[in-house]
């Protein structure tokens, strides 16, 4: 059987009530993928149907199947939540920030670093760049910093970003 190739869409923050509901912080807006499967999987590996899913304040408060109790809540809050990336429906000009992994980060045309990770701070996501040096940036993921990104070279431009580089 092929492995499944996952793709991470948001956190369990927070237990909500005493039956075992989970607070789930999405990691981004566009959460149509829930329409598209009842199941998700936590960082642990394992597999959790979804028994009931709401929405509440930009979060989700989710039931899983064999999660009946506080205790069994507390034991997989904070977990990072994973879906098949295959059932997330993508248009031919959108990408995965988690296939910009290995990017090479170009600023005033030369290599700093390459795209290490990713957060999401509230206000939108951060790329983590990591240098040869092992040192990194934290750059936004805004109009105002992105020059361009070459998709087919796997490079993003940045501009505006020399203070963040300091």
């Amino acid at each position: 059987m092929a492995e499944l190739e996952l793709i991470p869409v948001g956190r369990l923050t927070k237990t909500h009530a005493l039956k075992g509901a989970l607070k789930m912080r999405p990691f981004n807006v566009n959460t149509e993928f829930f329409k598209y499967t009842d199941v998700i999987y936590l960082e642990n590996g394992k597999e959790y149907k979804i028994e009931k899913i709401q929405a509440q304040k930009g979060m989700f408060i989710l039931t899983l199947s064999g999660v009946n109790s506080i205790d069994d809540a507390i034991k997989i809050k904070g977990s990072e939540v994973f879906v098949e990336k295959s059932i997330i429906p993508i248009a031919d000009d959108e990408i995965f920030l988690s296939d910009m992994i290995g990017f090479k980060a170009i600023f005033n045309n030369k290599i700093i670093g390459e795209i290490f990770d990713f957060a999401d701070y509230n206000a939108g996501f951060i790329y983590i760049i990591k240098t040869e040096n092992n040192e990194k940036y934290y750059l936004p993921d805004r109009d105002e910093f992105i020059e361009r990104v070459d998709y087919d070279e796997a490079k993003i431009f940045f501009k505006n970003i020399e203070e963040l580089l300091e």
